[in-house]
């Protein structure tokens, strides 16, 4: 008995401190490696769509988008969520092959294939020449 009183009056304090804004929860990494920034680009251009990431950190899936013909450059890593809705849309951004531009499911916006407009992650090419997304950064809407 005392120790499920225990446990109770710990999970009452743990929701506390979480709710207060001193603690803070982390989950997942703050750096996705996608991989080799060669390979990737030419898979991008071959099926002519960016690469979808499913909720890689805090439930944010992004689209990993390569546009032009040098593998070093060109890079945007574009949050999938709805800009419109991104927290109550349930589809969120969707890719048009045909016209080559990201839409809006849960509204009526269209974005251009390089993401300008929409909210993005830092990414970069390492000197190894591996892609690497930074997901932990602030909400803001930026270009490539």
């Amino acid at each position: 008995m005392v120790s499920l009183a225990a446990g109770v009056g710990l999970l009452v304090l743990v929701v506390q401190l979480a709710g207060s804004g001193d603690v803070q929860f982390k989950l997942g990494d703050d750096v996705f490696e996608v991989g080799d920034a060669a390979r990737f680009a030419e898979l991008i251009d071959d099926e002519q769509a960016p690469i979808l990431f499913s909720s890689l950190s805090r439930s944010r899936p992004i689209f990993v988008q390569h546009v032009g013909d040098d593998p070093t450059r060109g890079w945007a890593a574009i949050d999938a969520r709805s800009p419109s809705d991104p927290d109550g849309c349930r589809t969120g951004l969707e890719w048009d092959v045909d016209a080559r531009q990201f839409r809006d499911t849960c509204g009526d916006g269209v974005y251009p294939a390089d993401g300008v407009g929409l909210l993005q992650y830092d990414i970069e090419v390492t000197e190894d020449a591996k892609l690497v997304v930074d997901l932990n950064q602030d909400d803001t809407v930026g270009d490539p």
